[in-house]
């Protein structure tokens, strides 16, 4: 059997052409970031330690009847997160950056802690 040459340097410049877009619906075909809810009741965070990925959604929902936050602590000027006020039946969502343990408080009831550990 005669092989065609030119048909063998198509096939491997369509190949060429094509792989790149192979592996990006590979790559969005993987396991979409995760949304992991934080509950804000009775001067708690429910629960008070959460594990997340990088690229996760962390959502604090406040179904206390009082304002609350939910602000990375022991940072120097400006926390990695800051919600800001979190009214009663509102929620606040931080995409998880930097791999590490961040503990956190309400800055209006210190006294409530959490932690976000990003993997």
């Amino acid at each position: 059997m005669h092989r065609n040459p030119s048909l063998t340097s198509a096939t491997l410049v369509l190949l060429a052409v094509l792989s790149p877009f192979t592996a990006c619906a590979r790559k969005s075909q993987s396991t979409p970031p995760n949304v992991v809810t934080v509950t804000i009741r009775d001067y708690k965070f429910e629960p008070e330690t959460v594990t997340v990925h990088e690229g996760d959604t962390v959502e604090w929902k406040n179904v206390d009847k009082v304002l609350h936050t939910a602000t990375a602590d022991g940072q120097a000027q400006k926390p990695v997160f800051d919600s800001g006020g979190i009214s009663p039946g509102a929620a606040w969502r931080y995409v998880a950056g930097a791999k590490g343990t961040y503990n956190y408080i309400c800055t209006f009831h210190t006294y409530m802690k959490g932690q976000l550990m990003v993997q």
